[in-house]
């Protein structure tokens, strides 16, 4: 996924005959980190991809997923059938898998399984539109949130307005996991 994503994202930069400068000033994201992102070195944090979404006039899965090519009212993604796997080293300091199927259209909101390590520094707190659901399924997530800090253990869920600034960071000895639901 991490290469089709910079794909995407570049043939929409290019399309609308932007220049990496361009989208650089219209998202708040450094035009080095967008080059990475076009070249598959670097994945896209789930607010960058909202935050492309936007500056390109496309859906969040769009730059995810490509064309939606599915109009069903109910989707069931199966375990393996994402097609994303884990996707890392994004700036906000988790690895994630999508739980969608791929070219589902309509979708309001977007799953996806977050997994962080606690050694990985916390990542820079970010706005973006939409809400989010969070649901700690394992381990502790340390929630920042409009200035801040928030404690959530397994079973500890939070539901957020995404336009304030907010980051999570995994916290203890072991991997966390959490399930975050994001709308845009």
């Amino acid at each position: 996924m991490r290469k089709y994503v910079g794909e995407r994202i570049q043939k929409m930069r290019e399309a609308q005959e932007l220049s990496v400068e361009q989208v650089a000033r219209l998202t708040g994201i450094e035009a080095e980190r967008l080059r990475a992102f076009e070249r598959g070195d670097a994945v896209p944090s789930i607010g960058a991809v909202i935050q492309l979404s936007r500056v390109f006039g496309s859906k969040m899965e769009g730059l995810l997923h490509g064309g939606a090519t599915v109009t069903e009212s109910l989707t069931i993604c199966r375990s393996g059938e994402s097609f994303s796997g884990e996707q890392g080293d994004t700036e906000q300091s988790y690895a994630y898998h999508s739980l969608t199927r791929p070219g589902t259209a309509g979708h309001v909101m977007e799953p996806f399984l977050l997994t962080f390590d606690p050694k990985v520094p916390q990542g820079a707190a970010i706005t973006h539109d939409g809400q989010e659901f969070v649901y700690v399924v394992e381990g502790a997530i340390e929630l920042f949130y409009d200035g801040r800090n928030y404690r959530l253990a397994k079973g500890d869920s939070a539901y957020l307005d995404s336009s304030r600034p907010h980051t999570f960071h995994g916290v203890g000895e072991g991997p966390a996991r959490m399930l975050a639901v994001v709308s845009s």
